[in-house]
This record gives C-alpha cells, structure tokens and sequence, in this order.
C-alpha cells in the first residue's frame, strides 16, 4: 500500500471514529420507544430504503399502495431534502417517506350534525371527529383539540357552530337540534308472537377458539378451513382476519396505533367485508377495517409481515383501515353502496332515555359523513337499542330487548331528510336464551323477511312481525361476533380467531 493511499485509509478510519462522515448521517434521527400514529395524505412519494443526513436513497415503491393503510413509525431524520420518517405500514416495516406524504395541520370532522329533540341527551362535539394532525402528520388524541363548546344540548331547537382547533389546525360543524319534541315517540301496539322455549349457553367469552389461536400453538396462523352445519344451515369459512392490522400488544405510544385484535360487528357488501376493532371489549372507540375478498386469499393475509413483498403491496392495497373514531360497541354495522352506517350506542346503558348517534362513514376514505341521533319511545316509555341493522340509506331495523316483560321487539325506523320515524312491526314472547347473555348479532334477510339474532354460537331465525322460524346451534363454543346478509347469503363472524363464513340463507 502506497504512502497516499495509506494516508486516505487513516484519514477514512479518524473520520468513523470522531463520527464524521457515514455515521454522522444518522446524528439528527429521532426514534421513539413506540410507535406514534401517522395520517397519510393522497398525494403520491417514492418510499426509499434509507435516509441518511444527504437525503433518501434506494427508491423501491410508492405511498399510492397505502393510502388508506394502518402507519405508524418510530424513526425520523432530518435530511437535506427534508424530513423523512421511517413507515411501518398494516404492522410491517416498509421503507422511509419524506413528511410532505403525510395530512398536516388537519381537523376532519362531520360535514354536519342533526340531533333529535330530546332534553335527556347532550351532544359531544368531539364525536364528530375523525382524525386530528398536527404539523408532522402525526396524529393527536382529540382530548387535547379545543372546543368552542364542550356540549350541545338537544332540548332547545335551533343550530350552534362547533369550532375545532389544535395549534395551526382548525375545522368547524354546525350542530342542528331538530324542531319536533315528538319524533320517535310511538306506539309498540304489536300482540308478541310466541317464541321458543329459553335454551342455555355460557355467559361471557368464548369458551374456545380456532384450532391454532391459543397458547399451545402460539396463535399461529390457521391453515384449514372449517364447515358447521346445524339444522339445514351450513356456513363454510370464506376468510381468516390477521390478529392485528398494526403492530401488536404493547407496541403502539398511543391508543390511536393498535387495530385489533376484538371483533365486534361485521357488514359484507359486493366483494367487501368490513369488521368494527377495538382494544378492548368496553371501548366505545375503534377502528373499522375493510377488506376487498376478490383480492385476497383467505388464509394469506393472516400474516401480513410475513408475506413476500409484491403480496403484501397488493394486500395493502386492498385492505382499509379507517381512524380511530367513534363507533360506540361497534356491533350495529351496516352498509349501502357509498356508506358505512354505525349505531354508536353505549351496550353498557339499560333502557336509557337518551338519544342515539348513527354515523355514516363514507367508503371512500373511511371517515366520518353526517351524524343523526334518534329516539324511540313508546308514549313515555324509552326504547333504548343495542342491535341495529341497516337496509339502505334510509331504513334501519332495531332490536329492543332490554325491558323485564320477556319479550323482543322490533321496529322499523325510516329516514325522511334528518327526520328518523319509528314504528314497532313485530314482537316475539321468548327470552330465546335463559341465562341473560347478550345479543352478539342481528341483521335482517330481505329475500325472506325475517332477522337473524346470535347469541355466542346460538343463531335464532325471526319473520319481521315476530313469528319464531327456528334456531341453529353451531356448537363451536366460539362467540359470534356480527352478522350480515348479502344477496341471499348470511354471513357470520365468529371470535378467536376472526373467521368470516358464509352460508345460504333459509
């Protein structure tokens, strides 16, 4: 080795040691312990392997994949072309992005809000947000966006502008409480049909699970598919969900970043299968997350992380995954051709006098539309619903079922402009399960006019004016966790793991 090419060897190897050069690169990175939440925006950026001080290097994919995908990142470094931040897109690391991606300085909320009057009930304005980012484009719990009220009253007709802000965000929602004191009160005239004699089941979780979710086998993914059959009803599994659409356990800074792992309600439309997540069992806030099946293979997207690269951008693509908002037990889910529709009730409440939210989510971008509160009452006597179904844009089906009289009540409330009108048009004698165990699931068949209602593995079969058509004991000792019909076909979810089946409706 020559003497200069001896001396550019010890001038390299004094520059890595007082970190000059290559490792001064990643001097101005910040990294955090968790993971924050971001908030993609719709503009398309290249994603890079790396980011060093001089700029990003390595370009492989585009954010035009993960536009409606779960980010979240724990790695940021300031360069000569701008901030770029490390993604981890759906739980699983992808590359570097520069910050310009992201929604920045953004409130999104309702584009209006209408309430029932109803002096029983006040109106959170914070419930009409879908996301809040700040300046990074990260976002923020809305417990630190200010208010120009903290609640709306909905005893007093008239309309109240809701003004939003946090740092150099800002939005605002006119609150309209509706003029009619009497809508939704009517009259539950229906003479209940006899039901069945009460049957037995257990009473809270699941008693068991899927052949691979448990400790044994490591919550590993499920590679069989399973058929139940039980009186004339066979439903076979159309789709295993991934435990998380987010990092895991623990692994998120904040309570926006975790998406799963507790199914509540479900909706299935065209090719698209759509699922209310929390955190927990008694969050009334979660994520939704829709799937387009047509592109997806029902055992693969299991393991998101795991798959090849050019799989999992595919799967990215056709997965969405909407903020975090509120959805209240996320059980009544429904959809139309543009919508999602949420009865985002409190499953805690008994027969409340107060009004309930409906939300609808447009498709679209997965963020919240319009809001409405509705009211049932029988003359003085509240109706507070804790099963709900959509048909439509404008109609919804409601389960009544928390009264002492044994009985199931339904009622068919329709929608004329913010107007929401009741009316009872069955009721069946029968408490279908003895042990007082929730409902986890109704919805309504059209083709033959009847509703479905689950109880943990229990599927009961009812005409709309209360007529008792039969039950299906599937005997999988796995709550069911939504239900959902879709061109003649039911569609049922069932917990431990999230499995999607499908069966003929009878």
């Amino acid at each position: 080795m020559n003497k200069a090419i001896k001396t550019k060897v010890a001038i390299a190897t004094l520059m890595v040691i007082l970190g000059v050069g290559g490792q001064s690169q990643q001097a101005s990175a910040k990294t955090y312990s968790k993971a924050i939440t971001k908030v993609a925006g719709n503009k398309n950026y290249a994603i890079y392997h790396h980011a060093t001080k001089k700029g990003p290097s390595g370009k492989f994919t585009s954010t035009k994949y993960f536009k409606h995908a779960q980010i979240q990142s724990k790695k940021s470094v300031k360069t000569n072309k701008g901030t770029y931040w490390q993604i981890i897109v759906d739980g699983r690391n992808v590359g570097w992005v520069k910050q310009n991606f992201f929604t920045r300085n953004k409130i999104s909320v309702a584009k209006k809000v209408s309430l029932v009057n109803n002096g029983n009930f006040s109106f959170n304005p914070k419930d009409a947000i879908s996301y809040v980012a700040d300046s990074k484009g990260t976002a923020v719990d809305t417990s630190k966006v200010k208010t120009s009220v903290t609640k709306v009253s909905s005893n007093k007709p008239g309309t109240t502008t809701v003004n939003y802000s946090y740092g150099k965000a800002k939005a605002s929602v006119k609150v309209t409480v509706r003029s009619d004191p009497k809508e939704g009160v009517a009259s539950a005239s229906q003479i209940p049909k006899n039901g069945p004699k009460a049957v037995s089941t257990w009473k809270g979780s699941s008693k068991s699970s899927s052949r691979n979710w448990n400790a044994k086998h490591n919550y590993t993914i499920e590679n069989k598919s399973n058929t139940f059959k039980a009186n004339g009803l066979t439903l076979k599994t159309k789709f295993f969900q991934p435990r998380f659409v987010s990092l895991d356990y623990h692994k998120a800074g904040d309570k926006m970043g975790q998406v799963g792992v507790i199914p509540e309600g479900i909706t299935f439309r065209g090719h698209d299968f759509t699922v209310a997540l929390f955190n927990k069992s008694s969050d009334q806030y979660g994520h939704l997350v829709s799937y387009d099946l047509s592109k997806l293979n029902k055992y693969k997207a299991q393991d998101l992380p795991g798959l090849k690269w050019s799989t999992f951008r595919k799967y990215a693509s056709h997965i969405k995954v909407s903020p975090y908002i509120k959805l209240g037990h996320g059980q009544s889910l429904s959809s139309s051709s543009k919508y999602f529709y949420v009865l985002a009730n409190d499953n805690s409440a008994k027969n409340s006098d107060k009004a309930e939210e409906i939300l609808q989510i447009r498709k679209s971008d997965m963020q919240i539309n319009q809001i409405w509160s509705f009211k049932i009452a029988n003359g003085s006597s509240p109706r507070y619903i804790h099963n709900a179904t959509f048909s439509g844009d404008n109609t919804m089906y409601c389960l009544f079922h928390n009264g002492s009289n044994h009985r199931y009540e339904y009622w068919k409330v329709t929608r004329s402009g913010d107007t929401w009108t009741p009316e009872e048009i069955g009721a069946t004698q029968s408490d279908f399960i003895s042990n007082g165990s929730p409902v986890q699931g109704f919805t309504y068949d059209p083709k033959h006019q009847q509703f479905y209602i689950g109880f943990n593995d229990y599927l009961f079969r009812v005409k709309t004016d209360g007529t008792y058509q039969g039950k299906h004991h599937l005997k999988t000792k796995r709550e069911i966790e939504g239900l959902s019909v879709s061109s003649s076909k039911l569609y049922v979810e069932f917990a431990q793991r999230g499995e999607l089946t499908v069966g003929k409706t009878k």
